[in-house]
């Protein structure tokens, strides 16, 4: 398949997203809008932006979770910015999703539906700078004190590393309204 014009592209995005209801009545069918099978490839990350905006990635962000045991466990990794733009300049904390190399989660089962954007609960970003695929992993939201973030992107402590094109920021946003906007199920719903 060959891929769509960049105009004839963004006109398509831009009728079908939002899909008023779409995303809490079928998923899959909001999805299947970004499927290479359906648009043929869509460039996801671009070299960074004027300007920091959601969806920037940034390297060596430290990152906290739990082991088996309940122990904090910590890790500098890339994260990409989740907060709105509009909230960058404004708000005290940013928030950030880990990027994670995709290699790390050939193991799992649900591996190439991954790395297809089928999973709600990660985003697959591909080939970056960094020189390896990345896959955003949307369960596991920090935030960070914009004061310090900005210090230590001025110090180049940390730098800025990709930018998402506006087809990536679209499948970004989508994917994280679906891994949290998404309504109860039916007998859920029916109690409340």
């Amino acid at each position: 398949m060959t891929e769509a014009p960049k105009d004839e592209f963004a006109d398509y995005i831009e009728r079908v997203f939002p899909i008023p209801g779409l995303a809490f009545n079928d998923p899959v069918k909001t999805l299947e809008q970004f499927y290479f099978e359906n648009i043929g490839a869509i460039k996801l990350v671009r070299e960074p932006l004027t300007e920091w905006a959601q969806g920037d990635i940034i390297d060596a962000l430290p990152f906290a979770d739990f082991n088996d045991n309940g122990e904090i466990v910590s890790s500098t990794k890339p994260g990409i910015i989740a907060s709105s733009s509009c909230d960058l300049d404004r708000k005290e904390k940013i928030v950030f999703f880990p990027c994670i190399r995709s290699d790390t989660l050939q193991a799992l089962s649900s591996y190439n539906s991954i790395i297809k954007n089928k999973v709600f609960e990660f985003f697959y970003v591909g080939e970056t700078a960094m020189g390896y695929e990345v896959v955003v992993d949307l369960n596991h939201p920090m935030s960070l004190p914009r004061e310090r973030v900005l210090k230590n992107l001025e110090l180049g402590r940390i730098t800025r590393k990709h930018s998402l094109t506006r087809e990536g920021w679209y499948l970004f946003i989508t994917k994280f309204s679906m891994n949290y906007l998404r309504a109860d199920d039916s007998d859920t719903m029916e109690k409340r």
